[in-house]
């Protein structure tokens, strides 16, 4: 029998406000554990919280962003369970009347809405700091460290409408990007700032009726999220194929096994014992004020932008994932007609140089970009010999046309000094040579850029490569 599986995502993204949601620590986990608190955040008796208001103003900006309706009337309630880094034994969250409801996002890569039934405000717990082993299972005993404790933390709910591995790690980018493009949360996956659960059911193909849904907690990566589902569905897939029936459950994934294990029954909303949460007022807005807040233009939105520039999903990935990088972009395209020749030196020289911390976005010179650019399109340029020239030409005010003469990257070709260098360069390395003519098309690459290191702007790549080419073919008809 075939299953259709549906999964539903519960991810949690930590805002980057100044404060904790409820009092006046700073918003910062990084401190010497158990530091960051007080009688607030701990739950002391007698102390009484007070909502961040800059929490509620990232909040719109997300919910704006995935396109929901913001209610006007909310509130905050007591979540109840026991958990040895959450120290009321509660946490404030928000259960019946959420701030936003019924959302979306779309995945451009299978033309599909993802639509999000709520989003609400709640604390997040402190951290558990396992000793001896890498999880709770292995582990000696286990250190608290509450400053995390009081954070405020999103968590969007998705319809159980994702029927795939692919669309629910590409949903968890999108969601991390418009976090990041908003400015609201750093959205660092290694450090808990992203983090999701996912729910899992298979039913029989044409079937109306949903199987039981098992949820995987705590995945903080987009490839532990792959590998998780991807166990999880072809264990549901073998019970139900010999018989055996799904338990609805809560289960971790230990990427050492890379098996998910049972942490405990599913547990229903009755089993929090929600109330109200009596220290804080309700939420009241204004249409006003969720109008002034405004929000940066999302990913989904340069996305769309960037398919009809005729960019692939691959270029439009590399540009959205960093936000300086696709606002650089940006003003460069600006002044052009064809992106593609940007694209591509976004993606090597410029990327190379941005991976080994090398660009000082203050002192980008826009104008000596363009003009490198176009030159490198026109093949008017020696690129092999002029990338280690590229931190100056890119950041410094100069002439560029002068700067690249004086440095003979200018390419003026001499045909006669082509040949003899083109001669050598196939009598030095008779490995490459070898290689090339057994099929390996990397060695001409390598010959033509032995070739343009001597040349130095004497001749374009093209015109070694094909030298090349004709000389072997003709050393091997001799």
């Amino acid at each position: 029998m075939e299953y259709d599986v549906i999964i539903g995502m519960e991810v949690h993204i930590e805002l980057s406000t100044e404060k904790k949601l409820f009092c006046s620590c700073k918003n910062e986990f990084t401190y010497e554990p158990n530091k960051n608190v007080c009688p607030v955040c701990l739950g002391l008796p007698g102390s009484l919280p007070v909502i961040n208001q800059q929490a509620i103003e990232y909040f719109i900006k997300l919910a704006k962003a995935l396109e929901c309706k913001i209610n006007l009337f909310s509130k905050f309630d007591r979540k109840h369970y026991f958990y040895p880094d959450m120290p009321k034994n509660y946490q404030i969250s928000q259960y019946d009347l959420p701030l936003a409801v019924a959302g979306k996002l779309f995945l451009p890569n299978f033309n599909k809405y993802v639509h999000i039934r709520r989003i609400h405000l709640e604390e997040d717990t402190g951290k558990s700091v396992h000793i001896g082993g890498e999880n709770l299972r292995e582990a000696k005993y286990t250190l608290l460290n509450y400053n995390r404790a009081g954070v405020p933390l999103v968590e969007i709910v998705t319809e159980p409408v994702i029927h795939s591995v692919d669309e629910a790690v590409e949903f968890l980018q999108l969601l991390r990007l418009t976090a990041l493009y908003l400015g609201i949360s750093d959205v660092k996956m290694e450090e808990g700032s992203l983090r999701c659960d996912v729910n899992v059911s298979l039913k029989p193909k044409n079937s109306e009726v949903l199987g039981k849904k098992v949820e995987i907690k705590n995945i903080n990566s987009f490839r532990f999220l792959a590998r998780a589902l991807n166990y999880e569905i072809e264990r549901q897939k073998n019970l139900l194929r010999q018989g055996k029936e799904i338990i609805q459950e809560t289960r971790g994934w230990d990427e050492k096994t890379q098996t998910t294990y049972s942490m405990r029954t599913k547990e229903e909303a009755h089993d929090y014992r929600y109330f109200p949460e009596p220290d804080l007022l309700p939420i009241i807005l204004d249409q006003q004020y969720i109008d002034s807040v405004k929000i940066q233009t999302t990913p989904s939105e340069y996305y769309k932008k960037y398919v009809a520039l005729g960019l692939t999903h691959e270029e439009i990935t590399f540009l959205l994932e960093n936000p300086n990088i696709n606002s650089l972009f940006n003003t460069l395209i600006s002044n052009q007609s064809d992106p593609r020749p940007t694209v591509k030196f976004l993606k090597t020289d410029f990327a190379y140089l941005f991976n080994n911390n090398q660009i000082n976005w203050q002192k980008l010179s826009i104008k000596n970009i363009l003009e490198y650019i176009k030159l490198v399109e026109k093949k008017a340029i020696d690129v092999v010999n002029s990338r280690k020239y590229l931190v100056e030409i890119l950041h410094n005010h100069i002439n560029l046309i002068e700067f690249l003469k004086a440095n003979n990257l200018l390419i003026q070709e001499d045909s006669d000094l082509a040949e003899k260098i083109v001669e050598k360069v196939i009598s030095d390395n008779p490995q490459a040579v070898e290689d090339y003519l057994q099929g390996k098309e990397k060695a001409l690459g390598f010959l033509v850029g032995q070739a343009m290191k001597e040349l130095k702007g004497k001749a374009k790549p093209n015109t070694v490569s094909e030298l090349i080419v004709k000389k072997l073919k003709a050393q091997v008809k001799s």
